[in-house]
């Protein structure tokens, strides 16, 4: 077969049409077609190819499903998770120095108010309840917890700082007694 059949109008068109009605990806027509035109001109060159457009449309089909099943398979690829939900090495560090941080923060305070705060905020007691249970009033409970709020604040803006910093500043956080 010489190349000069797939060269003309006529017969590209009537092979892209093709191309156009069986691809699900009509996208890709065009570079299924010359995909296509490619193969050809390589076997024309090793052989005598007797039906030039029957054969045509078979390689067209052939290159066509080899398209679908690699989309497929980078589908199938791209659906999957590979991330680990594993913190890695610095995020767990700089946890455990926030935590030690925040433990400090917490030892600093005076005994009443670390109470006050830990069952206000970790036990999520009402304002009401921790009153009645520590035999204090409401207003010294609302106290506490403005005062604990306050010391944390500082405690806050160390944690926006990277972590580096914090340490060569001090040994955590200042707090009165």
């Amino acid at each position: 077969m010489s190349d000069g059949i797939f060269g003309s109008a006529d017969v590209r068109g009537r092979l892209l049409a093709y191309i156009r009605r069986r691809d699900r990806s009509p996208n890709s027509s065009e570079d299924v077609l010359q995909e296509t035109l490619l193969r050809l001109l390589e076997q024309t060159q090793k052989k005598t190819i007797e039906d030039p457009m029957a054969y045509a449309f078979r390689v067209a089909d052939t290159v066509i499903f080899a398209r679908a099943r690699q989309r497929k398979r980078e589908t199938e690829l791209g659906e999957l998770d590979f991330a680990c939900s594993v913190p890695i090495g610095e995020q767990v560090l700089e946890y455990k120095q926030r935590l030690a941080l925040f433990q400090d923060a917490l030892l600093a305070m005076t005994p009443v108010r670390r109470t006050v705060f830990v069952k206000r905020h970790l036990e999520e007691k009402s304002r009401t309840e921790i009153a009645a249970e520590m035999g204090l009033s409401l207003e010294a409970v609302k106290k506490h917890l403005l005062r604990a709020m306050a010391e944390l604040v500082s405690l806050n803006e160390q944690l926006e700082r990277p972590m580096a910093e914090i340490g060569a500043d001090s040994k955590g956080p200042k707090h009165e007694q």
